[in-house]
């Protein structure tokens, strides 16, 4: 399972780079500084994702794991108390469940974010490297709606993001398959438990 994950962090790269390249070319890049995204609640990230980050957390300085575990678990404890999430079963399964999530932690900053820096930024999920401008399709279907700061969009034809979507779940498929599952189990989970908790045996 090691080699798929480290296989999806190429993706990640290569997803960062067409985001990267296509933002520079319609001049939508996000300003610097700006952490608007990651102070605003929880939003759904993949059990792929979730590996990813677990294996990366284990990589920083014992300091600075400490500190977003640290804040990590007093989210979790918050998201019990207000009965919108469970450590005992951390998968969000509906997208009733992941409004939940997101509503009750309104405001909430990402657990990674520290003085508006993303400690794992070069690990971080899917997401987090493809949101900002809205990106559009053909007759102007939104494919992904943006942040709201940019004027500009990006064309699906300079980001196809519906290919690297597909292309994403490849991946998954390949690991629900090495968990002896047959097909991709539509269930996501959030940041704070992805880094405290072994995701593994939810696949």
């Amino acid at each position: 399972m090691d080699h798929i994950v480290k296989k999806y962090g190429k993706f990640l790269r290569a997803s960062s780079e067409l985001f990267a390249d296509a933002a520079r070319k319609h001049e939508v890049t996000c300003k610097r500084g700006c952490h608007e995204c990651c102070s605003v609640g929880f939003f759904d990230i993949t059990l792929m994702d979730a590996l990813y980050l677990r294996s990366a957390v284990k990589k920083l300085s014992a300091p600075v794991r400490e500190r977003i575990l640290k804040r990590c678990e007093e989210q979790l404890d918050v998201l019990e108390k207000k009965k919108a999430f469970s450590r005992k079963d951390p998968i969000l399964r509906t997208g009733e469940s992941i409004d939940v999530v997101s509503r009750r932690s309104a405001k909430v900053l990402c657990p990674a974010l520290e003085n508006g820096v993303c400690l794992i930024y070069d690990h971080r999920p899917h997401i987090c490297r493809i949101f900002g401008p809205t990106i559009r399709g053909k007759r102007r279907a939104v494919h992904l709606e943006g942040c709201g700061y940019f004027k500009k969009d990006i064309p699906e034809a300079d980001l196809p993001i519906l290919d690297n979507y597909e292309e994403e779940d490849k991946i998954l498929l390949e690991l629900y398959r090495a968990a002896g599952r047959r097909k991709i189990r539509e269930v996501d989970t959030i940041i704070p438990a992805a880094l405290t908790m072994d995701m593994k045996k939810w696949l």
